[in-house]
């Protein structure tokens, strides 16, 4: 008789239900497994609501994950994480002076026709202007001690390995690993929700100020970014100025994909990052190009100001000057949580090597395949037949990986089978959901995965379908960047910004569009992509 497994990953919905995929691919690339889902799905919901709730918008009480799907603000299907429009609306509608509508249109582009209407609200008004201003000024420092606290229970627990026995199982540590992953991320959410409204106010003034095209330059140069460090360091390995175990012991948390917790990251396998740091030794120092960034921000803030009537001239510098802290925060606060999704994927193996040497699976990383919930059964002994359902769910995630989901959708989404030619013949020009920089002409250098061994010669482009923190090395030997997936607060962006690089991020098909050797132009300010010549042959690798 054969076991009928149960698929965590596939996801409900009913039909009327409005979904979309926009923007969510970098954080979790790829088609989750059910235990990424599982460190995911109540953290990602307790994260955004609970920055809500430090607003004001939401009292706190309402900081908890619906059992009903069809309520909540996010939902996985087929491995990939997805937002409920209206649902977010909903909420949203309850910020005053802003249209639940400008919400959606920011994400989609524009508004349905038959979008359901809410009203913007004034209730709660009196808690948003005591709990908005205390948000604003206290939660920097707070995520920042955070991160100290999460980087120094890393490099003990995880990566030195020196932690002090406590008794605890495995799977103790796996759930208290989670733990630790919804308490940052709640926490970063409510700084990501500060961008969003500082990056519309920045892009408010720079338009007052008589040129839109400068909000992208106001943001560029903020230094001390993290990734940029990062990718600083590598330079600094690839010459001998910095050791391998060194640079581990500060990013070894990172890697490809590395916010599903099934992947393998840079302190399990280093070899990447050295052939990286060879790539980057003799290119010019990221450091050097980040400060030609900064100096770009300097002058653009100098001309925004100055175009700026006397008596608001104060406000627009102490707004630029804390967009640029929130920016770091940012990236400060996506460090945290990747430390603590290494956190699971260090007790996820653990709890998988125990359940090996039980004799109830076969490999370690098998235990990739069940929730944590049934992690707690099968450590109970519970779960009947465990290695079925490994089997089961592999060749099902197997099929997945070879389909996408629509962008937008309600109910139950079509999956949608990708041809990798389809419009390379036909679609020349690319267009994107952010940009920014000036124009660069080059080869377009095409990856597909992060895995894949690439080498980038000085002046081409790097096209890709996400980036995460672990492409930051790859990103700064690039003379300009084009992403799939990602908007202007997305990681792509912030890196490029900050090195000075030209990027369209966003264009849904640039790597199914352009091929691995064309001869392409990158216009940042006027947010194109033009294939100028074709190449002889398209090397791209398939995912």
């Amino acid at each position: 008789m054969s076991t009928i497994v149960s698929d965590p990953i596939r996801g409900t919905s009913e039909p009327d239900r409005y979904w979309t995929s926009t923007n969510l691919g970098e954080a979790c690339p790829e088609v989750m497994t059910p235990m990424c889902w599982s460190v995911w799905e109540g953290s990602a919901e307790l994260g955004w609501l609970y920055s809500m709730s430090a607003f004001g918008v939401i009292p706190r009480k309402k900081v908890v994950v619906s059992p009903d799907v069809n309520e909540r603000g996010l939902s996985c299907f087929y491995g990939r994480q997805a937002l409920n429009v209206d649902a977010i609306k909903q909420i949203m509608a309850a910020l005053p002076g802003v249209s639940a509508d400008d919400f959606e249109r920011d994400l989609m582009g524009s508004v349905r026709a038959d979008a359901p209407q809410f009203p913007t609200s004034y209730a709660r008004l009196p808690v948003l202007m005591v709990k908005a201003p205390w948000a604003l000024l206290r939660t920097g420092k707070r995520l920042r001690k955070l991160h100290d606290r999460m980087y120094d229970k890393w490099l003990s627990t995880v990566y030195r390995g020196e932690a002090v026995d406590t008794g605890q199982r495995p799977i103790d540590l796996l759930v208290a690993a989670r733990e630790d992953f919804i308490r940052v991320f709640s926490v970063h959410c409510v700084v990501r929700f500060m961008f969003q409204g500082g990056q519309s106010a920045v892009a408010g003034a720079a338009a007052a100020a008589g040129d839109p095209a400068l909000a992208t330059a106001l943001l560029s140069g903020v230094g001390d970014v993290n990734e940029t460090r990062m990718a600083d360091d590598l330079w600094r390995l690839g010459r001998g100025q910095l050791s391998e175990e060194e640079f581990l012991s500060i990013w070894g948390y990172h890697g490809p994909n590395e916010g599903n917790p099934y992947t393998t990251v840079w302190r399990e396998n280093p070899a990447p990052i050295r052939a990286l740091a060879r790539a980057s030794a003799d290119r010019e120092r990221p450091a050097d190009r980040a400060a030609r960034a900064q100096a770009a921000g300097q002058e653009a803030e100098r001309t925004v100001l100055a175009a700026t009537p006397a008596i608001k001239r104060a406000g627009v510098r102490w707004l630029l000057r804390r967009m640029r802290n929130i920016v770091r925060t940012l990236q400060v606060g996506k460090a945290a949580y990747l430390m603590a999704i290494d956190e699971c994927r260090w007790a996820a193996r653990k709890f998988g090597a125990e359940q090996v040497r039980l004799g109830r699976l076969q490999a370690a990383d098998d235990i990739f395949f069940f929730t944590i919930e049934e992690c707690r059964q099968l450590a109970a002994g519970d779960l009947a037949d465990p290695q079925a359902v490994v089997d089961a769910r592999k060749a099902t995630r197997a099929e997945y990986k070879a389909m996408v989901l629509p962008l937008s959708f309600h109910g139950m989404p079509e999956l949608i089978v990708v041809d990798p030619d389809i419009d390379r013949d036909v679609a020349t020009e690319l267009t994107g959901a952010a940009s920014g920089g000036g124009v660069v002409e080059g080869r377009a250098r095409v990856v597909v995965d992060p895995v894949q061994d690439v080498d980038l010669d000085p002046g081409d482009i790097l096209v890709c379908r996400f980036t995460d923190p672990s492409w930051a090395p790859l990103m700064a030997l690039a003379e300009a960047l084009v992403i799939d997936i990602g908007g202007s607060a997305s990681h792509g962006a912030v890196v490029a910004r900050e090195l000075g690089i030209p990027y369209v991020i966003g264009t849904e098909s640039g790597t199914r569009v352009l091929r691995d050797g064309d001869h392409i132009r990158v216009d940042g300010a006027g947010n194109t992509v033009r294939v100028l010549r074709r190449g002889a042959a398209a090397r791209t690798a398939t995912a």
